[in-house]
């Protein structure tokens, strides 16, 4: 519905759904910093119309936040259907890393929408802590998740994992998956033994930028 309570018109859901989904992809890539224009100027719509649907920036940024809380919902209901605790956790969190490094505005979204500015949005992010702090207790009881870790190390695992999209990392795949790896064996009470000796993937492919990128070593290429 509209400001007036009357229904939209066709034509203006769809050039808010196109703007939406266009926010959408800028946003990802750009961060909610991007330049409003830059998304109306995407979606074939003018300025003006942005600005009829989304007043303020911070408007089309609660919206876009949404959708992504509601996206990580659907992960986490499918992890809580795990059979085991540790094993939704896994799962969730794999998806969780990725997504930071994919969706630049996932977690600035998150800061830009502090608590009691939207109830839908606190509604969503409360039940994903509580869901999220499921998975934690279900992983601590049946043995898998060592008793000393909390959500608290998985929020600063989540922190330092958001600056290697943020900060210009060559390579801020392999090292996301890496960090991954060892987070989860960070918070395991007994690691899977590694299969072989060899290295993995992830390390040969930060090889090539990590030593250069934080220390200035020579380029082994």
């Amino acid at each position: 519905m509209t400001a007036t309570g009357r229904k939209p018109r066709k034509d203006q859901q769809r050039n808010r759904e196109a703007l939406l989904s266009t926010a959408r992809e800028v946003f990802a890539t750009q961060g909610i910093g991007a330049p409003l224009d830059v998304i109306a100027r995407r979606a074939g719509l003018g300025n003006a119309t942005i600005y009829r649907h989304f007043p303020t920036r911070e408007a089309l940024i609660v919206e876009v936040l949404r959708f992504n809380l509601q996206r990580s919902s659907g992960v986490l209901t499918v992890a809580l259907q795990r059979p085991a605790g540790w094993d939704g956790l896994v799962d969730y969190l794999s998806w969780l890393f990725a997504e930071q490094i994919d969706n630049a505005a996932y977690m600035s979204a998150l800061r830009a929408v502090p608590a009691g500015q939207d109830a839908e949005v606190d509604a969503i992010r409360d039940q994903t802590v509580a869901d999220l702090n499921q998975l934690i207790g279900r992983a601590k009881a049946d043995g898998s998740m060592r008793a000393d870790r909390w959500i608290e190390d998985v929020f600063l695992a989540l922190s330092l994992n958001e600056t290697l999209a943020t900060t210009g990392h060559h390579d801020a795949r392999s090292a996301s998956l890496r960090f991954l790896e060892l987070t989860l064996a960070a918070l395991a009470t007994d690691p899977a033994p590694a299969e072989s000796t060899d290295e993995p993937a992830t390390i040969v492919a930060l090889r090539r930028t990590l030593g250069t990128e934080l220390a200035g070593l020579p380029d082994p290429d």
